[in-house]
């Protein structure tokens, strides 16, 4: 009873694994996946586990250490006739605090308390570019999916006209020419279905793969929100937002305040420290005759106390260089902050011109599309009652599979960029 209790604990996890479900996710599902799965987000966190490590060592530093010490030799001469060997055994403990370090230990804390964030902002950076990536596969599936379906009709109707028009040319009322447009039809919108689904597996699979999902798991999407589309905010707006969730300018603030305090730590070498030093020693000799081991622990017990004061006086330069060097990093990290805002600017004025473009772009190309499949239906009936020739039908179908075409594009370059900006913003 109790040995099947026991494994079944051990399988659960196995179980829950084995049964986890991939089937209608949603777009924050998959970025929910990816980022539990990514190998890349696990190792950026790793280094804040480092960082964290790195903190409490540079607070240490405030406190005495301690030290213990045991040797054991042999000492002799092979010069001295009738030498013996003499074995001796030394045990000690030795302790140091610094006293005065003119603020290196300040600055050291300080720095890596800076590093620990930006440890952790670089995660979260790892993982907004994670987002990014299946915003864009997840967009490019469902694009895919509806060029597929937009195919798959133009196909259906293809094959429709052409066995219609075969029985037409059976009976004489079709010219082999006609014929042969109406099979050229077929086999043109047979290749474009042929294209549209290789480029849906491809993607298929690149986002099957950037969530780390196995091969033969069974998986599939829901669609994303294709509510109306929203008037895109002003500018202004837009970059205040994106400023405040910027990681990148939060990275580079405490970038520019990290090589600030390195400027301290490098300059406290230009002046005296001072500490405090304490050690406790014994040791003792032995020899066959005359052992006197507790004698010698008691009689060689010593201690020492000391307060020390290290003065630089020539270095050749060596702190004064390391200043430099701290100062020059600074003005880098200060140069890396101003590009990051004017990518930053770049970046929000772009989505946000391309976002109210396509949004225009999906509004005209969903009335022009509503009227030219009105078109092809009309020419499809002329057809049919023998008043419109194929050549014109197929010059219709082509702008009304143009027209899809357009509106797709338009449609899913809108969420994708309205889905970048809502993430640059920190609205996703």
């Amino acid at each position: 009873m109790y040995l099947k209790l026991f494994l079944i604990f051990l399988l659960l996890p196995a179980l829950e694994a084995f049964a986890q479900d991939y089937k209608n996710l949603t777009l924050q599902n998959c970025i929910e996946i990816a980022k539990k799965n990514s190998l890349t987000l696990a190792s950026a966190k790793l280094s804040e586990k480092t960082a964290t490590s790195s903190l409490a060592q540079a607070k240490y530093a405030r406190l005495p250490n301690l030290d213990g010490s045991v040797s054991q030799g042999v000492a002799g001469s092979p010069l001295v006739e009738d030498s013996k060997n003499r074995y001796a055994l030394s045990m000690g403990i030795s302790s140091s605090m610094p006293i005065f370090t003119a603020g290196r230990i300040g600055h050291s804390v300080s720095r890596a308390e800076h590093l620990k964030k930006i440890a952790e902002l670089n995660s979260e950076a790892v993982a907004r570019n994670l987002s990014e990536q299946v915003i864009r596969d997840y967009m490019q599936v469902w694009s895919l999916m509806e060029a597929e379906k937009s195919a798959k009709a133009s196909l259906e109707l293809s094959k429709k006209l052409l066995a219609k028009d075969s029985i037409l040319f059976s009976s004489g009322s079709f010219t082999a020419s006609d014929l042969a447009l109406a099979f050229a039809q077929v086999a043109s919108d047979s290749l474009s279905l042929l294209q549209a689904q290789s480029s849906l597996i491809q993607y298929y699979t690149s986002l099957r793969q950037l969530l780390e999902i196995p091969q033969n798991t069974e998986f599939s999407l829901l669609p994303p929100d294709s509510a109306k589309a929203e008037t895109t905010a002003n500018y202004s707006a837009l970059l205040a937002l994106a400023q405040q969730n910027s990681i990148d300018k939060k990275t580079d603030s405490l970038s520019v305040l990290a090589a600030g305090e390195a400027i301290g730590v490098a300059n406290a070498a230009r002046y005296p420290n001072m500490s405090l030093r304490g050690s406790l020693n014994t040791g003792l000799q032995w020899e066959t005759k005359d052992p006197r081991y507790q004698t010698q622990l008691k009689n060689g017990l010593g201690y020492s106390a000391s307060l020390s004061l290290n003065i630089p006086i020539i270095d050749w330069g060596a702190a004064t260089d390391g200043v430099l060097q701290a100062q020059v990093a600074k003005e880098k990290a200060q140069i890396a902050a101003i590009n990051t805002q004017k990518q930053l600017e770049n970046t929000i004025e772009q989505l946000a011109l391309q976002v109210e473009t396509y949004r225009l772009q999906w509004e005209v190309s969903t009335i022009q599309m509503e009227a030219q499949k009105l078109a092809l239906d009309k020419s499809v009936q002329q057809h049919e009652l023998g008043m419109l020739d194929i050549s014109s039908l197929v010059q219709q179908q082509t702008i009304f599979n143009n027209s899809q075409i357009r509106h797709n594009q338009a449609k899913y370059n809108y969420l994708l960029g309205k889905s970048l900006l809502d993430l640059q913003t920190g609205n996703f």
